[in-house]
């Protein structure tokens, strides 16, 4: 970003905020004139704006919090087994909790999705519900969660969707909502914030985005909108509620940091599945001005924060430096892929050879700009109250640590040697920076050596049986 456009949005910010306060204050002593009793009519207002619902947690050393996203209940869920053996304090969905449409195609081989219908999508909440480690999980953890757009209802689907009020009501029933809360009577998203505090009084707050409810997509003209402005006003006295979090962990449907659709669009036009994909891909990085207001939020509201995302069907742990998006370390762990994965998708055989064959990790030397983990996975934040380290983790079957990253919760505070010129991120988000042409050529070398290691898998084995069968040839001619 140009340094004076820096300071014309801070000025346009502080402006902002300006005429926010002077709204606020001439309110106030409106209420003081028209109402009896105005100081406690502000008080509970004030109160009713910034309440957060508290969680006790029985252990003082630590806090155990599983997330994940992408479940399709009629594929094999045993996943499930290994995250209800792991017993975290709490659980929270990132979205797609269940698929209510599916791919369609048609006779002449036109490629296209259906939304199955209410009763479809309210059975597949149940189907889930009822799956006996879920159910186990339930039973032992606090499960909340949001929504993305295929348990919305529909692929990339946002603010205009037809089925939003029912999708809204099944949701909330599936995550066993009382009926009297506010996410239900609200007239709005499912949007939710939760404390969970141990005996000593340290505390999480888990705050969950829904980007679909109010979600409009951009175009050539604009840039598309991922929050109301009520949302966002619940998101900045959310983050600065009293009495303040130790850490709030930002769960978002679609991911923070990663810039993945931009690497596709350098083949996108030579290939059609590529093309889909990138103008599919969501994340914060296609709405730049509303990512940049989202760590503006953070930032001004001093708390301490990490991020947990889903969506794209791999696990990952994107870290930034300080400066780059937020004054301290900025990580975002990304859990997708309870029960599928692309290479899980595959048609037979070649999900059977994609099962031996594709690579584990595809590190950011390979494929910029963060490590990726390719198989079915489910994410952990592990808070140590005795070192007051937060710990984020990529799992996967059997309970294996795939990706790691942690930081103290003095690296999660603001910097107070960073002014404003350190926040370009031009030095940050590599994929950011690369020209178009440099996302095309590394692209390319992604593919080449995606393509060697599966010919590898081929022809090693047919080069070994083949000098098999020379040696025993050789040896019969002999005897």
């Amino acid at each position: 970003d140009d340094d004076d456009d820096d300071d014309d949005d801070d000025d346009d910010d502080d402006a902002r905020a300006a005429t926010t306060t002077k709204t606020t204050s001439t309110s106030r002593a409106l209420v003081r004139a028209l109402a009896r009793d105005g100081a406690r009519v502000r008080a509970a207002s004030e109160a009713r704006a910034t309440v957060v619902r508290q969680v006790a947690v029985a252990s003082r050393d630590g806090f155990k919090l599983g997330f994940g996203s992408c479940n399709k209940p009629w594929q094999d869920m045993s996943l499930w087994e290994d995250v209800a053996d792991e017993a975290p304090d709490a659980f929270a969905w990132l979205g797609d909790a269940v698929y209510a449409d599916i791919r369609t195609k048609t006779r002449d081989g036109h490629r296209g999705r259906e939304y199955r219908g209410e009763a479809f999508h309210e059975a597949a909440f149940h189907q889930v519900k009822e799956y006996e480690p879920y159910a186990r999980l339930r039973a032992t953890s606090d499960v909340i969660g949001t929504w993305d757009d295929h348990d919305y209802g529909y692929n990339n689907v946002g603010k205009d969707w037809a089925h939003k009020d029912f999708a809204k009501r099944a949701f909330l029933d599936f995550l066993d909502e009382p009926i009297d809360s506010e996410r239900r009577t609200r007239d709005g998203g499912v949007y939710d914030a939760v404390d969970y505090v141990n005996p000593d009084g340290r505390r999480v707050r888990v705050v969950l985005l829904d980007l679909r409810w109010d979600m409009e997509e951009g175009d050539d003209a604009r840039e598309g909108t991922l929050m109301s402005e009520a949302q966002w006003s619940w998101l900045r006295d959310v983050l600065s509620s009293e009495p303040r979090a130790d850490l709030t962990a930002i769960g978002s449907s679609i991911q923070v940091l990663e810039a993945g659709y931009l690497m596709l669009q350098g083949i996108a036009r030579f290939s059609e599945p590529a093309r889909m994909v990138a103008e599919g891909l969501e994340s914060w990085t296609r709405t730049p001005s509303q990512q940049r207001r989202l760590m503006d939020t953070i930032t001004a509201s001093n708390a301490s924060v990490v991020f947990m995302s889903g969506d794209v069907h791999h696990g990952q742990i994107a870290v930034e430096p300080p400066g780059c998006f937020l004054p301290y370390k900025t990580m975002d762990a990304t859990a997708s892929g309870f029960t599928h994965t692309p290479f899980r998708e595959a048609p037979e055989p070649l999900a059977t050879f994609f099962k031996y064959a594709n690579p584990l990790y595809y590190r950011s030397w390979i494929l910029p700009a963060y490590d990726r983990f390719t198989d079915i996975n489910y994410g952990e934040l592990n808070v140590n109250w005795k070192t007051d380290v937060v710990e984020l983790s990529i799992k996967t079957t059997g309970r294996r640590t795939m990706l790691k990253e942690s930081a103290g919760l003095a690296e999660l505070t603001r910097d107070p040697s960073l002014s404003e010129e350190d926040y370009d991120l031009t030095h940050c988000q590599p994929v950011l920076s690369m020209s178009f042409e440099r996302r095309r050529t590394r692209l390319l070398l992604f593919f080449a050596w995606c393509l060697c290691i599966y010919v590898s898998y081929i022809v090693v084995p047919l080069a070994s049986a083949y000098a098999l069968g020379a040696s025993i040839r050789r040896k019969a001619k002999k005897d």
